[in-house]
């Protein structure tokens, strides 16, 4: 097959990678495959380097004061469209559905809007105006939630397909005590690590008035180590974060934007993800991948990847008690620590590995183009 991926693509974020993920699995399984990117920025770099193929294009908005150039945007993509003839179109997140919806259109090319995010109901039907053959949610939980809010999704061709990521090798003993040495992490202490965009919804703020709950005996065998930046607020909101630490006297050990995530997951002990809202979400997957128990909060996708008291917790979201508990309880237990994480590494085999999710995947084209 030929398929066409789209996104706005802003920065890198976990739609990115959830795209260039897909775009590599499909790769790999003999398609040929393009992404098209609103924004020519970091992400098409990270595409280079990983070996997807991929195209800049704006991607405006049907604003009243925008229309000229949106159709002079939506023209030129449609040229693009024609001169290459593929066999579907594939928009990774609803904002970017209306521009790919409307190129696509005129050919009839089948047209699929990968749903990552909640909007309203207003939103949901402006961007789906051009039309739509079928929809991909992330989860179950996303769905329900979007269906709510606009209840003609319920009666639209759609199914729930579940992100997919690669499974990474896990390393030995000795090779996780010499990534804390590079990582300059302590080797003698239960390492807790928070791993993702710093905004107000991924529940920062919990987790630093959580470790504050802790009793002393447990903080002292613990780190608490907190990597990423608030990308699109310009560091602002993760300034704030390392403020509240030290007004806590919180000793939490901001290390800014990684992109080694894998070697912090290899030599940490815990994930936590305190999300208040969360569609499905990178990173507990990739922290299931790594073999680590995750303590998430019990909100949209997130129940549906951990199984709770078996492959990780579930917390009530924006409830540091809650979450101090959690985090108590897997500190003081390592083999807790220990059983929770393989059992996270074997159902991440068995439901969230990059293969099953691109057989699914390739199984909707399929539906889709009627073969």
């Amino acid at each position: 097959m030929k398929i066409l991926l789209t996104s706005l693509a802003p920065f890198i974020g976990g739609a990115e990678v959830a795209l260039e993920r897909l775009a590599l699995g499909l790769q790999a399984s003999g398609h040929k495959v393009t992404c098209a990117l609103g924004s020519n920025n970091e992400v098409g770099r990270r595409f280079s380097e990983q070996g997807v193929n991929w195209v800049h294009f704006p991607m405006p908005f049907t604003e009243k004061l925008n229309l000229p150039y949106y159709w002079w945007a939506v023209w030129r993509f449609r040229r693009y469209l024609k001169r290459e003839g593929f066999d579907l179109v594939h928009a990774n997140d609803l904002p970017s559905f209306q521009f790919l919806s409307a190129a696509a259109k005129p050919f009839r090319t089948p047209r699929i809007c990968h749903h990552r995010y909640i909007f309203g109901s207003d939103a949901i039907k402006w961007l789906l105006k051009f039309g739509v053959e079928y929809h991909v949610f992330v989860s179950n939980a996303l769905r329900k939630d979007l269906e709510k809010a606009y209840p003609p999704l319920a009666s639209q061709p759609g199914e729930v397909v579940y992100d997919g990521l690669p499974l990474p090798e896990l390393p030995n003993e000795n090779e996780r005590l010499e990534l804390r040495q590079k990582l300059n992490l302590p080797g003698d202490k239960v390492i807790v690590l928070f791993a993702g965009q710093i905004i107000p919804r991924k529940g920062v703020q919990d987790l630093i008035r959580a470790w504050k709950l802790l009793p002393d005996k447990v903080k002292q065998k613990a780190h608490l180590v907190i990597i990423g930046d608030d990308l699109a607020g310009q560091g602002a909101y993760r300034q704030e974060m390392e403020d509240l630490a030290k007004e806590l006297r919180v000793k939490a050990d901001f290390r800014g934007f990684q992109k080694n995530v894998d070697e912090w997951l290899d030599a940490v002990d815990i994930v936590t993800v305190p999300s208040h809202i969360e569609p499905l979400g990178n990173a507990t997957l990739e922290a299931m991948a790594h073999a680590r128990p995750v303590i998430g909060g019990a909100v949209g996708g997130i129940p549906e990847m951990i199984v709770d008291g078996e492959t990780g917790l579930l917390v009530p979201p924006k409830k540091p008690e809650a979450l101090a508990e959690a985090l108590r309880s897997l500190i003081v237990d390592p083999l807790l620590v220990k059983d929770m994480g393989e059992a996270a590494r074997r159902r991440c085999e068995v439901v969230f590995s990059l293969d099953r999710h691109v057989e699914n995947m390739l199984r909707v084209y399929e539906t889709v183009l009627g073969l």
